[in-house]
């Protein structure tokens, strides 16, 4: 498989994954109500921004950060690299 081919379909996952943490919760996160010395539960959240907003609750996404802007690169860069990992190690190249 081409380099460029890989990219192209890197991408394509990480904008899948993108989109589909946005309506599904599949992101990791620590989740507590927002009062002094919370304490955290893991469990999976939605990277929607209406759900995200709640003031009641804090939420750190893969236990790293508040912010969804963070959270949307990360998922895209980790998606990114874990495909293009999968498409070194599955698709070979073609001798010619």
């Amino acid at each position: 498989m081409q380099f460029q081919k890989k990219v192209i379909y890197s991408l394509l996952a990480s904008a899948t994954a993108l989109i589909t943490s946005i309506v599904i919760p599949i992101i990791p996160c620590r989740s507590a109500p927002s009062v002094p010395n919370p304490n955290y539960v893991w469990k999976m959240c939605s990277l929607n921004p209406d759900i995200a907003a709640r003031t009641t609750t804090i939420r750190e996404f893969f236990g790293y950060t508040t912010s969804l802007t963070d959270t949307y690169f990360l998922v895209l860069l980790i998606t990114f690299a874990l495909a293009m990992i999968f498409f070194h190690y599955t698709k070979k190249q073609k001798k010619e």
